[in-house]
């Protein structure tokens, strides 16, 4: 069994409902792979089971303040290196969202799985950094680092550059109603996916909300 953790913010169900009709267009439209429920993700990683009761352990020992954002125009986002337009919804806020991801991951990067995640295994591969798909087997790449730089957003869809793309006036016209609204951060949520060998898609094991408190 392969095990992944998603550490999330997720929003009030009217909101959710706007955003998911919107993912749903670009599911149906675009071919975009994006399904989940609308959400900005704070720490995705390759885990262990039993990782995830001391992530929890940690993350309820967190002390950050209830803030909020503002949901702001969608725009797209030119991803060269994985040749594609990225559409978001953007937002406010975006220091304090960072300053929760940095405190979250120091938390949770003690408990990650030795193994990478496949997507970043293949993307490594397709950057032609060859390993065995353990974090230990990078150190034989000098200069080969993972960066994931932490840019908040909410993801609506995403278009490969060789198909036809989304008109971007659309977009914002399908989501005019929630632009400006602002949303609450008080709780984090954690969901544990389990891989069996074999099957082609993960499976959610638990949810769990973690509440902010200062």
């Amino acid at each position: 069994m392969k095990y992944e953790i998603s550490t999330r913010i997720t929003f009030p169900q009217e909101i959710s409902k706007v955003l998911k009709l919107e993912k749903d267009r670009f599911v149906a439209e675009y071919g975009s792979s994006y399904k989940s429920e609308p959400h900005i993700t704070l720490y995705l990683d390759r885990y262990t089971q039993e990782g995830f009761s001391q992530l929890l352990h940690g993350l309820r020992e967190l002390r950050v303040k209830p803030f909020a954002i503002s949901l702001l125009e969608p725009k797209v986002r030119l991803e060269e290196d994985r040749h594609r337009n990225l559409y978001i919804m953007d937002i406010s806020n975006k220091e304090q969202l960072r300053q929760l991801h940095d405190k979250v991951s120091e938390i949770a990067i003690p408990y990650r799985s030795p193994f990478l995640r496949e997507k970043t295994w293949q993307r490594l591969e397709h950057q032609g950094i060859h390993t065995d798909g353990t974090r230990e087997s990078l150190r034989a790449h000098e200069g080969a680092e993972i960066i994931e730089i932490f840019n908040p957003h909410i993801t609506l869809g995403e278009i490969d550059f060789d198909r036809p793309q989304a008109e971007i006036a659309d977009v914002r016209k399908n989501l005019k109603s929630i632009k400006g609204r602002e949303i609450v951060i008080s709780s984090i949520v954690v969901f544990l996916y389990g891989k069996k060998s074999g099957a082609e898609k993960a499976e959610l094991i638990d949810e769990v909300t973690i509440p902010l408190r200062s």
